[in-house]
């Protein structure tokens, strides 16, 4: 992982133009212009593990960092992972860290974010002040949502058709507090355009507590969703508590959550059939869960930091939203400017940042 910092100090004008409606500011609401050494620092990091985040610290200008373990460790603010963004708090770390989406071009459509051009991207940047920090109750941690890509599943380009995507995994709390397991979708059988049958692989807490050997459910599609449980195997029907998950022929995974059920997704570093425990996650969400907050978990519109494929190029494009991210040290704007380096290899994130309080 690499990381570059360059430092862009206030241009006088800018500074003058922004010192009268800041004082009217402070007045008003108590809001304080920035001190003059919260200058603006940008990081050029190396994200493109498909497995290992890289840690940030926002404080001072901006440091990458490598500790030891991450999940005790109240030092990084931010981590990137690809176009993932996780923030230092709730389910996502230890520590306090929450955000807030300004989304100030989160009503573009898919052509204006493909026209913003960087010079309007600093131009958005510029413009966010202390003034437009919100009340702290706006400001979120990091938690469970549903996942809205299906990624248990993905198109293979070389066949032509939907195959399963078993590097996504989810730890599940079981209906009526039996107990814990972890499941993937190992197959996926299609006829045509349409799914007919799934193999969900899963593990069980043996009563000693750990994880058992891998198993796997078969789900028929073909007369409707299936309902499957991990202690008692596939279910009649959806009355009562005897299923966990079902999977449904629009390729959807549904839980049973009025019964208690719920899942919290495998971090790809977790290697699924190595795994010791299931019952240890944070949270567990009463759907198919993926970890989100602030910066949203999708990239398929434009209130995200990025938009992917505008083009059906492939491609991810910046939407130059501005972010607010609270820390302990301070409350610091964030915006993502690039996804790729500067031999166009994609996964290199670069973002500019300036403390505001």
């Amino acid at each position: 992982m690499s990381i570059l910092h360059m430092r862009h100090p206030r241009s006088p004008s800018l500074a003058t133009a922004l010192a009268i409606p800041l004082v009217l500011a402070a007045c008003e609401s108590e809001v304080a212009a920035p001190p003059e050494d919260f200058e603006e620092g940008a990081i050029a990091v190396d994200a493109s593990s498909p497995v290992a985040f890289a840690y940030l610290s926002l404080a001072g200008d901006g440091s990458l960092l490598a500790p030891t373990d991450p999940s005790a460790s109240t030092d990084w603010h931010l981590a990137l992972r690809r176009f993932s963004v996780r923030l230092n708090g709730g389910v996502a770390g230890p520590g306090s860290v929450a955000g807030f989406n300004l989304a100030n071009n989160g009503d573009l459509s898919a052509e204006q974010v493909a026209a913003l051009t960087e010079a309007d991207g600093r131009s958005a940047f510029e413009a966010v002040t202390a003034a437009d920090i919100p009340p702290a109750s706006s400001f979120v941690e990091d938690g469970l949502a549903p996942d809205p890509g299906a990624s248990w599943f993905r198109f293979d380009f070389r066949t032509g058709s939907l195959v399963a995507n078993p590097g996504a995994a989810w730890k599940v709390r079981e209906s009526s507090g039996r107990g814990f397991a972890v499941f993937r979708v190992a197959a996926l059988e299609m006829e045509g355009e349409r799914p007919v049958g799934a193999t969900v692989e899963y593990r069980r807490h043996d009563p000693n507590g750990t994880l058992g050997a891998p198993r796997t459910l078969s789900a028929d599609l073909r007369r409707g969703p299936a309902f499957l449980g991990f202690q008692d195997g596939p279910a009649a029907s959806p009355a009562g508590c005897g299923w966990d998950i079902a999977v449904t022929p629009d390729l959807t995974i549904q839980v049973n959550a009025d019964c208690g059920a719920g899942t919290f997704p495998l971090d790809p570093a977790e290697d699924f059939t190595a795994l010791a425990r299931a019952g240890d996650a944070p949270d567990y969400g009463g759907f198919l869960a993926v970890v989100g907050g602030a910066f949203p978990s999708t990239v398929d519109n434009a209130g995200g930091h990025f938009w992917y494929n505008i083009q059906e190029n492939s491609r991810m494009w910046p939407t130059y939203n501005v972010f607010l991210v609270r820390t302990g040290e301070g409350i610091y704007k964030v915006q993502m400017t690039g996804y790729y380096d500067a031999t166009g290899t994609s996964g290199h994130p670069t973002l500019r940042f300036q403390r505001l309080q």
